[in-house]
């Protein structure tokens, strides 16, 4: 692959501008940690939890799915893959779940609950800010 230059510059929610420069073989999965680096630093636009419901992005669906059908209970990534999967009549693997559900945590979204080899999840009581964040 012929190496290229890709340049990313945005500005983060103090105003202060950013730029990233990679020089070389520039890859999906490089662009997309930029972009998740980039939404970590800049934040990106709020949006509702039925708004998500609409997205494409499995990310958005599950997230609203959980806000909205497991917001009053703790529940575990099976229950959050069944919710899905009868909300959406759409497979979603369990590893995938669990992947999501760590981003939910990472954004303070989520509370995380381990007990032995159990793990569970409930939303935090405060409104679920960080996670609504459509990534660009």
């Amino acid at each position: 692959m012929k190496p290229r230059r890709f340049k990313l510059e945005f500005y983060d929610d103090e105003g202060v501008r950013h730029s990233i420069t990679i020089d070389g073989q520039v890859t999906r999965e490089k662009v997309g940690k930029l972009l998740d680096l980039v939404e970590v630093m800049a934040g990106t636009p709020r949006a509702t939890a039925s708004a998500l419901s609409i997205s494409p992005r499995k990310f958005d669906r599950l997230a609203s799915t959980i806000i909205s059908e497991l917001k009053q209970r703790e529940f575990t990534a099976s229950d959050a893959k069944k919710a899905f999967e009868t909300s959406f009549s759409e497979k979603i693997p369990l590893s995938t779940v669990s992947t999501y559900l760590v981003r939910l945590v990472e954004r303070g979204v989520l509370d995380r609950t381990e007990t032995g080899r159990n793990v569970s999840y409930r939303v935090k009581s405060e409104e679920p800010r960080s996670l609504l964040s459509l990534r660009p």
